[in-house]
C-alpha cells in the first residue's frame, strides 16, 4: 500500500470527520454497513473521537489508502487473518533494543530499522498500528517508531483485529509477498520520548525523585512483595507512585479497549493527581507496560512524557550505594486505584 501524502498528516484526522459529519449528517457507525449500524459501540470508541493518535475500524475503513498498517501479533494470528494490506513487525523482542549506545551517543539499532524498512514503511508515512486489542505490544510499537524519530503520525487501532474483523473490514489470509526491498530508513532517535538510566537517577534521591514518576506494574510488584525479574531488589523506584496499566483499559468479549476519555482523566489527572504541564517519567518492568501509560499521557495533554526503557529489570539490579534508590514493602508509596 503506499502512502497518500494528499490525504494529509493525521493531525488533520478530527477535522476530516467533523467537516463530514456536520456537512452531511453522516453516521461514523454507519459508514461500515448495517452491521455497524446495528451495534455502533462496537465500531466507533470514545478515545478515537477524543484522541488525536487512536482511531477506530469506522476511521480506518475510510481512510485505509492513506495509511500504512503494522500488526505486532505473532506470525501464525498473522497468516490465519490481518487488515488488508497489513505489514507484520516480525519480531517484538526487536522492539526492546531499539536504540544503542555508541561513542557518539545513543542510536537507533540497525536491527529495528532494517524491520521496519523490510515492512516498506518510510519515515514519511502515517502509520496505524494494531494487534490483539489495545494493549502492551500495540503502544509499545508507537513509542518504538516515536522513539527511533518517526515523522508520520503514529496512531492506535483502539481495540485492533478483533474488532475489525468483526465489523468486517477487508481481511486477507496467508503469507503475503515480500515487500521489494526498495524503502528506505533514516532513524534519529527522538530522546524526548526516552528516559534512560542516569536521566532518571539524576532526578531521584533518597528522599523522593524532583519529577513525578509512574510504575505501571501491579501494586504486587510495586511494593516488591511479588518478584519482578532476575534481579536482587524488588519494590518501586523511590518516589513513584503506582497505577497498573490494566486500568487504562476495558475488557469485553471483543477484546480490549481504552477506556473513554473522561475516565482516563479521572485516572490521571485526579486520581493520580498528575499535572501534563510537568514532565513525567513512566516504567514497568521492561518498558512495555510502561509505554501503555507513556501513550495514554500524550494523548490527555502532557507536554513531555518519558518512558524508561531500563525501567525495574534495570533499576533493580543496581545499588543504592551507586544512588539509585529505591523503596519496598506492602503499603508503601502511592497505589491509585480509580476503578475498584
Amino acid at each position: 500500500m503506499s502512502h497518500d501524502s494528499s490525504a494529509g498528516a493525521r493531525f488533520t484526522r478530527r477535522s476530516v470527520l467533523r467537516s463530514g459529519a456536520v456537512a452531511g449528517g453522516l453516521s461514523l457507525a454507519g459508514c461500515l454497513g448495517s452491521l455497524r449500524a446495528a451495534e455502533p459501540e462496537l465500531y466507533t470508541t470514545p478515545a478515537a473521537a477524543e484522541f488525536e493518535a487512536v482511531v477506530d475500524t469506522a476511521w480506518l475503513e475510510e481512510h485505509l489508502e492513506a495509511v500504512e498498517l503494522l500488526d505486532v501479533r505473532d506470525a501464525d494470528e498473522f497468516t490465519d487473518g490481518r487488515v488488508a494490506g497489513a505489514s507484520r513487525l516480525p519480531d517484538t523482542d526487536l522492539m526492546r533494543d531499539h536504540y544503542e549506545e555508541t561513542d557518539d551517543g545513543y542510536e537507533a539499532s540497525p536491527e529495528v530499522i532494517a524491520e521496519i524498512a523490510a515492512a516498506g514503511i518510510v519515515p514519511e508515512d502515517d502509520v496505524v498500528v494494531y494487534g490483539s486489542g489495545s494493549n502492551l505490544w500495540e503502544t509499545y510499537a508507537i513509542y518504538t517508531l516515536r522513539a527511533i524519530g518517526h515523522d508520520g503520525t503514529v496512531a492506535l487501532l483502539d481495540g485492533g483485529f478483533p474488532v475489525w474483523e468483526a465489523a468486517g473490514g477487508d481481511v486477507e489470509t496467508g503469507t503475503p509477498e515480500p515487500e521489494p526491498d526498495t524503502a528506505e530508513y533514516a532513524p534519529e532517535l527522538e530522546t524526548d520520548v526516552l528516559a534512560t538510566r542516569e536521566y532518571v537517577a539524576d532526578r531521584v534521591h533518597e528522599d523522593g525523585a524532583d519529577v513525578p514518576l509512574v510504575d505501571n506494574r501491579s501494586p504486587e510488584e510495586y511494593w516488591g512483595i511479588e518478584a519482578d525479574g532476575p534481579v536482587d531488589r524488588h519494590g518501586h523506584i523511590t518516589g513513584a507512585i503506582n497505577v497498573a496499566f490494566t486500568q487504562n483499559l476495558l475488557e469485553d468479549d471483543e477484546g480490549s479497549r481504552l477506556r473513554s476519555p473522561d475516565e482516563l482523566e479521572r485516572l490521571w489527572l485526579e486520581e493520580a493527581a498528575l499535572d501534563p504541564d510537568e514532565e513525567t517519567i513512566s516504567y514497568c518492568s521492561t518498558a512495555v507496560r510502561g509505554s501503555v501509560g507513556w501513550f495514554v499521557m500524550e494523548q490527555l495533554g502532557w507536554e513531555t512524557v518519558r518512558n524508561y526503557e531500563g525501567s525495574w529489570h534495570d533499576w533493580g539490579a543496581l545499588t543504592e550505594d551507586d544512588g539509585y534508590y529505591y523503596t519496598s514493602g506492602e503499603g508503601t508509596g502511592d497505589v491509585i486505584d480509580a476503578f475498584d
